[in-house]
């Protein structure tokens, strides 16, 4: 009788999680045609980070690693 509470709380952690919204937020040159702007970068040796922004201020980060040339955008 007690595990009842656990095994409900662990489904609907497991709901949650499930459920949660997947967005993927492409690449750097599809935000920037997107109508995004960069307003700030920042770089190092291995990557470069640029942080963009809309007309009704929405922000995206994208990092950008120099060896694997590949771009990860991200909602903070």
């Amino acid at each position: 009788m007690k595990k009842i509470p656990l095994y409900i709380f662990l489904a609907l952690m497991f709901c949650t999680i499930s459920i949660a919204d997947d967005v993927s937020y492409n690449n750097l040159n599809e935000n920037i045609r997107k109508g995004y702007k960069i307003t700030k970068e920042t770089s190092s040796q291995k990557m470069k980070t640029f942080t963009l922004k809309n007309k009704s201020n929405e922000v995206i980060v994208c990092l950008v690693e120099f060896r694997n040339q590949e771009t990860m955008c991200w909602k903070p």
